[in-house]
């Protein structure tokens, strides 16, 4: 899923975020930046996509000298 980032404009003026193929606390991140221009956040409300858990690869690598 691509990852996106919606800005609503509610009928009363006021901005809402909608976050996208974001998990975890990534999304909070992801909007920081426009959060800060924004002004006061009033509300967030966590989609299940926030409690997903992040899927991580790690891979070793063992040499030998």
């Amino acid at each position: 899923m691509n990852k996106q980032i919606r800005i609503i404009v509610e009928k009363d003026g006021k901005l809402r975020l909608k976050v996208e193929g974001v998990s975890g606390s990534q999304c909070l991140l992801a909007t920081e930046f426009l959060e800060k221009e924004m002004g006061e956040v009033f509300e967030r409300q966590r989609t299940s996509d926030f409690y997903k858990a992040r899927e991580i690869t790690l891979t070793n690598r063992i040499t030998q000298n």
